[in-house]
């Protein structure tokens, strides 16, 4: 039980990358006090948890009803993680979860706990993704439980990065942000391309 909870635990952690999406929380709570700067980081955190929740309870009917195969969707994951990991990896824009505007406008917006932190930036296709095709992998028979826990854990590091978020600025700096997602960027790679390896074993059954 261990293990299967560390093996989904850390692969939707750094799909959520909390040290990379850091600095946009800071500068979105830039001018919120401490106590409204931690509400926001709750807020956003518990969103995501629910948004993910209910995808895992309700993704295999809607998977079920357009047709969709698991090989399909492990395989357009797989290309999803990898954007994204070229993404963390700085090697194509870092727009795909928001475009610039869209973040410049979250900047001015009281409600940024929800849009775009709980989602699309926490909250977006690749974690999403990854919560159906796990719930969807007969292999994994993953229970209720053991993936509320998963969620959870996850989104309890992301709330602990959000609430120590200035401190860690401090310690990194944005140079140590970015070596720690470009670490995480070339691991979400690997994961990107098992998922592409587990759906091609699947067609050739």
């Amino acid at each position: 039980m261990t293990y299967d909870f560390f093996s989904l635990f850390i692969p939707l952690l750094i799909i959520m990358d909390p040290i990379g999406n850091l600095p946009l929380f800071l500068a979105m709570t830039r001018d919120a006090g401490p106590g409204a700067q931690l509400r926001i980081a709750a807020v956003a955190c518990g969103t995501a948890a629910l948004i993910l929740l209910f995808f895992g309870l309700t993704g295999d009917r809607v998977l079920n009803f357009f047709g969709i195969t698991l090989p399909a969707f492990q395989l357009s994951g797989g290309v999803i993680f990898f954007i994204y990991a070229l993404q963390m990896l700085n090697l194509i824009p870092a727009n795909i979860k928001s475009s610039a505007r869209e973040e410049e406008e979250s900047l001015h917006k009281d409600n940024v706990a929800l849009v775009p932190l709980a989602t699309p930036l926490l909250a977006g296709p690749g974690a999403i993704t990854a919560i159906l095709v796990w719930q969807q992998d007969p292999s994994l028979q993953i229970p209720l439980g053991l993936l509320t826990a998963v969620v959870a854990a996850a989104c309890l590091v992301v709330f602990l990065t959000f609430y120590a978020g200035r401190w860690i600025r401090r310690v990194l700096g944005l140079g140590g942000i970015g070596v720690v997602t470009r670490l995480t960027g070339l691991l979400l790679s690997v994961i990107a391309m098992q998922f592409v390896v587990n759906a091609l074993a699947q067609i050739r059954m």
